[in-house]
């Protein structure tokens, strides 16, 4: 059975993140999320491995998303000037390990679980921006 993700990472879709790749190490890509579907600075983590949840992890997965979130955090608010960082992993639409990075403004006219379901959409101008940016950072 084909997986999207997995798909992704081998180059087999067309369905590439804007900016490509921020970020990979043995267990994780980074990426912004397809701009037509995300504010700028939306970022996923995705794991290499083809897993699930959190259950499925090994323990050197876990002990290395903890020190990739606390940089994720820290980067984010740092380019988009954010004032809170969302985290959510639902595992619905595909089914292999990814979180959202989800970054919110001050100015921002909703907050928590409104803000992260409500309609979005970036300039991919912007969110390969963010990308190269981010990119920088970690290397």
């Amino acid at each position: 059975m084909s997986c999207f993700i997995c798909d992704k990472h081998a180059g087999i879709t067309n369905h590439q993140p804007p900016g490509g790749y921020i970020y990979e190490d043995e267990h994780w890509m980074v990426c912004h999320f397809p701009a037509e579907q995300s504010v700028v600075g939306q970022l996923v983590i995705e794991s290499k491995r083809h897993f699930l949840d959190f259950a499925d992890m090994t323990d050197e997965e876990a002990a290395s998303y903890g020190f990739l979130v606390k940089k994720l955090y820290a980067f984010i608010k740092q380019i988009t000037g954010a004032e809170r960082v969302y985290s959510l992993v639902t595992i619905d639409g595909v089914p292999h390990f990814h979180a959202h990075f989800i970054p919110r403004t001050s100015d921002s006219l909703t907050k928590g679980i409104n803000y992260i379901s409500q309609e979005k959409s970036c300039d991919e101008k912007d969110a390969i921006e963010i990308a190269q940016k981010l990119h920088a950072m970690f290397n």
